[in-house]
């Protein structure tokens, strides 16, 4: 259930086979690198990625108030796989699923761009929690 989540948030108009596709190369790639079972692996990166709450932006008395919101479970997982999808953009690598598999890897090791975003977030959400309603 977990890898068919991750393909359903790595799918992209509609072509779930590849999705699938990118996310079994991806555990393999990822297996290959670290050598130990990659599904906990990617568990872990994903949580370590995952931020907990969103700011939401609403107009209250013709001004714009942002407060914080809590992400749901699956949206908490959503919101991860996508900044790790996003933060491994940027990495060296040909294809998606190697690149993907040494962005779990760096998440792992706590040097990366999506921990830094998550942490962004948190501190945004923490500013912005005591606006008055």
């Amino acid at each position: 259930p977990f890898s068919s989540f991750l393909a359903s948030s790595l799918l992209n108009h509609g072509k779930r086979a590849r999705a699938v596709r990118i996310v079994s190369r991806t555990l393999l790639y990822t297996h290959a690198l670290a050598r130990v079972p990659p599904l906990p692996i990617l568990r872990h990166a994903l949580n370590t990625a995952s931020p907990a709450v969103k700011c939401i932006s609403q107009k209250r008395s013709g001004r714009d108030v942002v407060r914080p919101a809590a992400f749901t479970e699956k949206q908490n997982m959503r919101a991860g796989a996508h900044a790790v999808l996003a933060a491994s953009k940027n990495n060296s690598g040909k294809t998606v699923e190697e690149r993907l598999a040494r962005e779990i890897i760096a998440i792992v090791n706590g040097d990366n761009k999506a921990i830094a975003d998550k942490e962004l977030a948190h501190k945004q959400a923490m500013v912005n929690r005591y606006v008055q309603h």
